[in-house]
């Protein structure tokens, strides 16, 4: 079969925890879950091709044309739940256009998968790893044959909604082949803390092993990859695709120490020359293993941070300390990392005193990064489950189903209005970035043309912003 991929471009959402400008800079990163999807579909002897339309500025009228050259028989998409409607859209527009049928996979098909359907326009919905599925559904619908008893499948018929749930046999995330980086243009990626091309993202691990109650990632069932099976992909990205930098998208890359300093060691010992960052929690590393990554060319660590306040920390189960924050932020800092922390405003009690004692945490932490997010109840999060059961309104259901519920969530677990946690969150990057000592900092870290340019944009952009008064 020729099976195509598409990527869609995306906006940002009013609904969304991170201001406008900061969805629309971060940088253009490798749809990685759709990569996967090609390697599974190749892997089982399918011809392949992936569009990412979002990083390539195609139209869907250009994208189109693209799969009439491809001529395929099916088309896939990578659904989230922020960005249900925008890929829908696409996937009306190609379903017309081609009239072949639409495969839908992504974490959303899990979260909302009835929900998902009702629009009429998905074929067929694949929830959970489709490393299975996937092939099996391909091999069905090659063969003429009605789709039955697939791990994770759904569709609907005259007969209604049929759903088989996913497989929930722990995922051997070793035995994945590695994404289809081929299939992509590898040097139009970048973030906007990125210094090197070509740049790449990486997952090492699945879900996470912490508990938070704000995070999307803590139901799904922690898995990690082996240090052999990571370092091969390193190795395949750095001489196969010419990659010198890579993002680490993991929750908390170091949470198992000694697979994180074998995967160190592998970097040296292979020879392979890469800079690299991660995310990491503050209490997953210490001095020894920092100066290990350090030296295994990791230049940044996302920290998740959130706030000062340890009652939040612990009420929301972050259960981390200041005393470890700053620790650990010294520690990078000494290691030749560039430490950059997440803060989240109108957490739950959220008042303006502790909104700003948080900011003024950030000020004076020595950070090299800083990002600031409305506190917002994610998808299927347990913080979601509570705001439901004391609202009676599940936002994320009903914005599925329909776009027009398209609007502020509201924040009803804090007395601040969602004015004043816009202007807080505002307040937060502008404190930060527009100190003269960190805009000299930040020059003296610039290592391209592309970076610069990238910097002034965002730094401009921020400022207009702030007249606008966009969302």
């Amino acid at each position: 079969m020729n099976v195509a991929f598409v990527f869609a471009p995306y906006a940002h959402k009013i609904f969304a925890e991170n201001l406008a400008v900061v969805d629309e800079d971060f940088g253009r990163f490798p749809p990685i879950n759709l990569a996967y999807a090609a390697a599974f579909a190749e892997e089982a002897g399918h011809r392949v091709c992936l569009i990412d339309a979002n990083a390539l500025d195609l139209t869907v009228e250009q994208t189109i044309q693209r799969l009439r050259d491809f001529g395929p028989d099916v088309v896939g998409f990578y659904f989230t739940t922020y960005m249900f409607h925008d890929t829908l859209d696409w996937a009306v527009a190609i379903k017309a256009a081609l009239d072949v049928p639409i495969l839908a996979g992504g974490i959303n098909m899990g979260l909302y998968p009835e929900e998902s359907m009702v629009h009429g326009v998905i074929d067929y919905g694949i929830a959970g790893h489709a490393q299975h599925s996937l092939p099996a559904l391909l091999g069905a619908l090659e063969r003429g044959e009605t789709p039955r008893d697939i791990p994770g499948l759904m569709y609907s018929d005259d007969n209604g909604f049929y759903y088989t749930p996913p497989d929930t046999t722990p995922i051997d995330f070793n035995s994945f082949p590695f994404p289809a980086r081929h299939l992509l243009e590898n040097d139009r990626y970048y973030s906007i803390t990125s210094q090197l091309r070509n740049f790449t993202i990486m997952t090492t691990t699945v879900g996470c092993a912490h508990r938070c109650t704000f995070c999307a990632i803590a139901p799904i069932r922690y898995r990690s990859r082996s240090a052999e099976n990571v370092l091969d992909e390193m190795e395949e990205c750095v001489t196969r695709y010419g990659v010198r930098e890579i993002d680490i998208f993991d929750a908390d890359f170091p949470f198992e120490r000694k697979r994180a300093k074998k995967i160190c060691e592998g970097i040296l010992s292979r020879g392979l020359e890469f800079e690299w960052s991660c995310r990491a929690r503050v209490d997953s590393v210490d001095a020894r293993l920092l100066q290990w990554m350090a030296n295994a060319g990791c230049r940044k660590i996302y920290f998740g941070i959130e706030t000062p306040n340890e009652d939040k920390l612990l009420a929301t189960r972050k259960e981390i300390t200041v005393d470890r924050i700053r620790q650990t932020i010294t520690d990078a800092k000494a290691a030749g990392i560039n430490p950059l922390g997440f803060f989240m405003t109108g957490l739950p009690g959220e008042t303006r005193s502790s909104v700003l004692a948080t900011i003024r945490f950030a000020l004076d932490l020595d950070l090299d990064y800083a990002q600031f997010s409305r506190t917002i109840a994610k998808p299927k999060t347990e913080f979601n489950k509570e705001v439901v059961e004391k609202t009676g309104e599940d936002f994320w259901s009903d914005y599925i189903r329909d776009r027009s519920v398209l609007r502020r969530m509201g924040s009803p677990w804090t007395a601040m209005s969602e004015t004043e946690i816009e202007f807080w969150t505002r307040c937060g990057y502008y404190l930060f970035y527009y100190r003269p000592s960190y805009i000299f900092r930040a020059l003296r870290r610039v290592r391209s043309k592309d970076e610069l340019l990238r910097g002034m944009k965002t730094a401009g952009r921020m400022l207009w912003s702030a007249l606008k008064r966009d969302h």
